[in-house]
């Protein structure tokens, strides 16, 4: 090979590879940007959810006592 079919070659494959490289830039850029919005949307939920899931356990709580209260009022009331 001569220095002219060098130069040709090259001028074919260097902006290909130039090209290559700046998508792939581009495509792990918008994977990190899009995996960074997923986990803070998962986040969000995930903190939302635990607030919901302490709501319910006051609820919860809240229940058992009135239940326990109601229960005693009714062996009460069976009792007289």
């Amino acid at each position: 090979m001569d220095f002219a079919q060098l130069y040709g070659a090259a001028e074919i494959v260097v902006p290909l590879l130039v090209f290559v490289s700046v998508a792939l830039h581009r495509f792990r850029a918008g994977m990190q940007a899009s995996w960074k919005e997923e986990a803070e949307a998962y986040r969000s939920k995930v903190e939302r959810q635990s607030e919901e899931l302490a709501a319910l356990h006051a609820e919860v709580r809240a229940l058992r006592s009135e239940n326990a209260e109601l229960r005693a009022q009714i062996a009460e009331l069976l009792s007289r």
